[in-house]
């Protein structure tokens, strides 16, 4: 399957339809951004080429966004968004969420936050944000944007059954937002930072270190941050359980492994210790690793083939179709999709 997609959209989601196994339904699958589907059991070593399922596929395209028959590629309904770029979708509660930004200025709003019936595409509501919003994440019923107020970085929180404003925090803001166990570590104008509940926006605890999240546990009770070094921090206490001396932007992360890219190499920890157990070097520099049934599975240079590893050991196990450094797969519902340039790939 092959889907003309606009390039430029990093965010890919799958929701699945109510007999479907497996879903993606935000970037970087869940609320923690661990790039981890712990549900997938129909695409393994075993079965990699024995799958068809049903489900809904949604993606950015040319002029708008859309929902796609993610076993044929055909198109089931699309919404034509003129002069604008999508940034993030999600799929969540039973809405389909969808932050974009004007791309002519000047424009009454910059960015705007809205959600619609992911079966039909129908407009359920909307909420303009004045200056560019950049990120999304959604949990416990509530979607946070890591956003900008009156030239101060902040981080608005909105209801996802009505979009209303729950709160506003200004001179906080999320890099990367990543939310453990319904908080979210905030980088404050001061230099340090703060975990905030995100369904009010209240301080739970704080630091003055420069603490930014780059990834949480699948249980949530993990952030995975980086200032000093990378470490993880308990995210009840802010307590720090270890930490390394290397500086990271980004991890995956399953309930025993933490996973970041390392030029031609994606390296894995103990998530318990912090300690190193392997390597999986790849053809070229390496992607955002992603994790699914058993499987590592991490894009590389541009027409580079994609590495396909075991998680537990780091034994390759495939490799070969082609892959995207910049855009990570999702594999969900016994299908493995990638961005290739303006393609999207459906791989059963």
């Amino acid at each position: 399957m092959k889907i003309k997609m606009y390039a430029a959209v990093a965010a890919l989601v799958l929701l699945p339809a109510p007999a479907a196994a497996t879903g993606w339904p935000q970037s970087g699958y869940g609320p923690g951004n661990t790039f981890y589907n712990p549900d997938e059991s129909r695409l393994n070593s075993a079965t990699v080429s024995a799958v068809v399922s049903g489900g809904r596929l949604f993606t950015a395209d040319q002029g708008g966004f859309g929902a796609y028959d993610p076993v044929t590629g055909t198109r089931r309904w699309h919404v034509t968004l003129p002069d604008t770029t999508i940034g993030r979708l999600a799929a969540v509660d039973g809405r389909l969420l969808v932050l974009s930004s004007a791309c002519k200025l000047p424009a009454a709003y910059e960015s705007r936050l809205s959600a619609y019936d992911p079966a039909t595409g129908r407009p359920l509501w909307s909420a303009g944000l004045r200056k560019f919003t950049f990120d999304l994440r959604a949990d416990r019923g509530v979607v946070a944007l890591d956003s900008n107020q009156n030239g101060l970085a902040s981080t608005v929180a909105y209801r996802v059954a009505d979009g209303r404003q729950l709160w506003l925090l200004k001179g906080a803001r999320g890099d990367g937002l990543v939310s453990a166990g319904g908080r979210l570590l905030l980088r404050t104008a001061a230099g340090g930072a703060k975990a905030v509940a995100i369904a009010t926006g209240k301080t739970l605890w704080q630091t003055k270190e420069n603490r930014f999240a780059v990834g949480a546990d699948p249980d949530g009770g993990v952030f995975y941050v980086d200032g000093a070094g990378l470490s993880a921090v308990d995210a009840a206490t802010g307590k720090v359980r270890w930490a390394t001396a290397t500086h990271v932007s980004e991890v995956t992360t399953d309930r025993r492994h933490v996973f970041y890219r390392h030029d031609r190499s994606v390296v894995c920890l103990d998530a318990a210790t912090g300690k190193k157990l392997y390597s999986v070097h790849t053809p070229g520099p390496a992607g955002r690793a992603v994790r699914a049934g058993g499987l590592l599975y991490v894009g590389s240079g541009t027409r580079s083939p994609m590495t396909i590893a075991d998680a537990a050991t780091g034994a390759v196990r495939a490799a070969g179709m082609p892959s995207s450094l910049n855009h990570a797969p999702v594999i969900a519902d016994g299908r493995l999709f990638v961005t290739e340039g303006d393609a999207l790939r459906a791989y059963y």
